[in-house]
């Protein structure tokens, strides 16, 4: 089975052109954390950085596309390179909370065995944030004592979240996220039209990577769709369950955005971010506070691939709760 072949972004340049540089001089670390501001693409990301530091004859930060490298990494045969991330769960169907500790195991086994062929050896870890605490420790003593010829890369767009053990034997890099210009170029470049573009931009809180998802899903006349609906909701024309029911063809990652888009409108208006008034009564900051309790739980609460909850009964729930602070407000 042929791998993607993974794409260049041009706000990922710098990182690129870094990484070849301390290539070239002889200077890779044995191990870099690579911080992203999208945790869309992840993949492509690990796989082009890896296939730039193993290409033969790469043109600037471009790849050759024919040396022995790029032409295995991209069939997926490259046997030096590895890449460990979630995996879907035989039992539940449904992908792992974390990067468990079998498979770091499994990975640090590989790093030791003798390479196939004259080149480094890349073992990639990503979203590197989904270790648990036994799969961090295991990697830890394989950072302090790393094997020859070997490149650990950790990708997270969280390294916060990463234990500082693990943190501080790695060199740091960091991908800035683009600016709108360059965003609104490529999300275009892409064959989305200007003003499109723009507009699913927003709704991505600029992540050019998420935009292009979400306008890939029809985000937008969802958007419309479930303003109409909820609305009908909050007047009592329409239930939880038919509001949920008008998200079904949507998947649950553009839903669950959807919720937390609208939690966030309403805890900037009843908190006046954007008003010109000053100050707000009790009820209001009472509200806020009910909003933003809500906001935090259903965070949790719809994360359904990590607590095996029916995604329909625990958004009717979340849906039900915004209703009522809402309603009372009007009384």
């Amino acid at each position: 089975m042929e791998a993607d072949i993974p794409t260049l972004l041009p706000w990922q340049s710098e990182v690129f052109q870094r990484a070849l540089k301390l290539k070239r001089e002889q200077h890779l670390p044995h191990a870099v954390m690579l911080e992203t501001p999208s945790d869309y693409q992840m993949e492509h990301l690990a796989r082009y950085l890896s296939m730039l530091l193993l290409c033969d004859q790469p043109q600037d930060i471009s790849l050759c596309g024919t040396c022995e490298a790029c032409r295995m990494m991209s069939a997926g045969t490259y046997a030096d390179f590895k890449l460990v991330t979630q995996e879907v769960d035989p039992k539940t169907k449904k992908l792992s909370k974390n990067i468990k500790i079998e498979q770091i195991r499994n990975l640090i086994h590989e790093i030791f065995l003798t390479r196939k062929y004259d080149r480094l050896k890349i073992a990639v870890i990503y979203p590197a944030e989904t270790m648990n605490k036994s799969s961090a420790n295991a990697l830890l003593k394989t950072l302090e004592e790393p094997a020859d010829d070997v490149l650990l890369l950790l990708i997270t767009r969280n390294p916060g979240r990463i234990p500082i053990t693990l943190r501080s034997r790695c060199q740091s890099w960091t991908i800035d996220p683009p600016d709108e210009a360059q965003s609104l170029t490529w999300i275009e470049s892409q064959g989305v039209n200007s003003a499109n573009a723009l507009q699913y931009l927003q709704y991505a809180g600029g992540d050019p990577l998420l935009a292009q998802n979400l306008q890939q899903h029809n985000y937008a006349q969802t958007v419309d769709s479930f303003k109409s609906n909820f609305s009908a909701f909050l007047r009592g024309g329409r239930s939880a369950s038919e509001l949920c029911k008008s998200l079904s063809s949507s998947e649950i990652a553009v839903s669950r955005r959807l919720i937390e888009m609208t939690l966030n409108a309403y805890c900037f208006k009843t908190c006046g971010v954007g008003s010109e008034e000053q100050g707000s009564s009790t009820q209001d900051r009472e509200r806020a506070r009910s909003l933003l309790d809500l906001q935090r739980r259903a965070q949790r609460q719809l994360q359904v691939e990590e607590n095996n909850l029916d995604f329909q009964l625990q958004l009717e729930d979340v849906l039900i709760s915004l209703k009522q602070i809402l309603t009372r407000r009007l009384n």
